[in-house]
């Protein structure tokens, strides 16, 4: 997946949410396809989803109720699928409309049902916790059991939610964490995370404010640690025009600053701000003038001096994309204005 088209500002949204990612069919009916009823899908698709909810529901009984069609890609081949799921979604299988495969499963369940294997699972979703967290216990409320079988997503995965959203994820063949979303307390972060995300904000002109919000997380799109720490602003009274506004607890807030540092390293991996548009004028900067403007920032945020990277621009996204050889790439973003909102360096 394309890290700018996750990461670019009206994004932000996303980058917040605790959410994990379970890579199933999970978010409804896409397209408003016509939903048909379990007991008038092709028997050879049911006998395929019924048989593989029976190999991995671990004992628990589950009912198959609705049933519409949708999209996926093998390769750059799109197909058809179909989309098996329980009325409140604790049972989601998806299967190729032509062959029967089954694609995904996706499973759900309380923490009392979690046993067997699966509370081996748990344990090591606990210790990966309290190590990455010493400081605070998670307690998980619910479970996600998702297995893949496309070609280009061999995996399973068992996921621990917490009631507030953080999550770890635990690879069933390793034992091992491969998605987290953790929350911390500014006191708890290590002082030298902080100090980085804040020059971060500092050296793109904007002044420097405590972050609101401060995440661990390893996500789908790097599998790397990452340290996402924002600063969100409660809006009250009328939403401000051009920003993308979070509806949280029935308030608002607008996204002003996100830096992601980079856990093994402690290095600023990208930092992304949203600059006050009133009364602006909408420009078109020239290469040039991209160029002047990124040059001092680079050079602050990451020690690289442009003159001697090739630049291009993406015609789709209006990106600056500066490449070395040898050297990792820096992606610079404006606003429609000819404000500098972000940079990142990406392998």
């Amino acid at each position: 997946m394309n890290i700018k088209k996750i990461l670019t500002f009206t994004l932000a949204c996303s980058i917040l949410a605790a959410t994990p990612i379970m890579a199933a069919p999970l978010d409804g009916n896409p397209g408003g396809a016509e939903t048909i009823q379990y007991a008038d899908l092709d028997p050879k698709l049911t006998e395929a989803a019924e048989k593989a909810i029976k190999q991995y529901a671990n004992g628990k009984a589950f009912k198959l109720e609705e049933a519409f069609k949708d999209d996926y890609y093998e390769g750059k081949t799109q197909k058809e699928s179909w989309i098996v799921q329980s009325k409140d979604r604790n049972v989601v299988v998806s299967l190729d409309a032509v062959s029967g495969k089954v694609l995904t499963v996706s499973l759900t369940y309380t923490i009392p049902e979690v046993t067997g294997d699966y509370a081996n699972y748990m344990k090591a979703a606990q210790a990966a916790a309290k190590q990455l967290y010493p400081k605070t216990e998670l307690a998980f409320t619910k479970a996600h059991y998702f297995k893949s079988n496309k070609a280009e997503l061999q995996e399973t995965m068992m996921t621990f939610v917490a009631e507030d959203g953080q999550f770890i994820a635990i690879d069933t063949n390793t034992l091992k964490p491969a998605r987290y979303t953790l929350k911390f307390k500014a006191a708890d972060v290590d002082r030298k995370i902080v100090a980085e995300a804040e020059k971060a904000v500092k050296s793109m002109g904007v002044q420097v404010q405590p972050f609101t919000v401060i995440e661990r997380k390893k996500p789908y799109e790097t599998g790397a640690d990452e340290w996402v720490l924002t600063r969100k602003v409660e809006v009250k009274g009328d939403f401000p025009k051009k920003r993308a506004v979070i509806q949280e607890d029935n308030r608002a807030f607008v996204v002003d600053a996100i830096a992601i540092v980079e856990g093994r390293t402690g290095k600023l991996i990208s930092v992304t701000i949203e600059r006050a548009s009133d009364n602006q004028k909408l420009k078109k900067l020239t290469e040039k003038e991209g160029i002047i403007l990124a040059k001092p920032v680079a050079k602050q945020l990451f020690g690289v001096d442009l003159s001697s990277y090739t630049l291009k621009v993406d015609k789709d996204w209006g990106d600056y994309v500066f490449t070395s050889k040898g050297k990792e790439s820096i992606i610079v973003k404006f606003d429609s204005y000819g404000n500098l909102v972000r940079m990142e360096r990406k392998k």
